[in-house]
């Protein structure tokens, strides 16, 4: 099931990777995924549930709560499918820090190291766009995938070190 089926109240879980997907990497998780989602459960009861890959780079994962909530151990479930992406393609999902931002019309993958550098070289501003990885619903991911690099995490943090200085 794709996203679109979903309410806008359903449970998100977004997932970056460290490097750009290959097409065909990007086919064969799309396939992981479809029989995945087509077979997950929650103590025996189907959940409803869907995914997207955007930009070859990001999963989203999203669960309809309202039929049949997800449980810890069917969410360990997706845990495990995209961590088992590192020992076939090399694939990390788990890199918490790292930041997804729109260049021109191309999609950036930075460590809060090299985008604090190109910050300060002004070649980033506050008003560069980054991909928001902690949408609270479905909803919110619909409204819009990016948010301004001054709301998201390492904004903040780079307005409050650039304040104390």
């Amino acid at each position: 099931m794709m996203l679109g089926q979903l309410a806008d109240s359903s449970r998100v879980w977004m997932f970056g990777a460290q490097r750009r997907m290959t097409d065909e990497e990007v086919l064969k998780l799309r396939i992981q995924l479809q029989q995945f989602v087509a077979g997950w459960q929650a103590h025996g009861v189907d959940l409803l549930a869907g995914f997207d890959v955007f930009f070859n780079t990001i999963v989203v994962v999203a669960v309809d709560e309202t039929k049949e909530p997800p449980s810890g151990c069917s969410i360990d479930k997706v845990f495990h499918l995209l961590k088992s992406q590192q020992e076939i393609y090399g694939l990390d999902f788990f890199q918490r820090t790292l930041l997804w931002v729109q260049d021109g019309v191309d999609l950036c993958i930075y460590n809060p190291g090299t985008l604090k550098e190109k910050y300060e070289a002004g070649l980033l501003t506050d008003d560069s766009l980054v991909v928001d990885m902690l949408p609270n619903n479905l909803g919110v991911l619909r409204e819009g995938l990016w948010q301004p690099l001054s709301e998201s995490w390492i904004g903040r943090r780079l307005n409050r070190e650039k304040q104390s200085t």
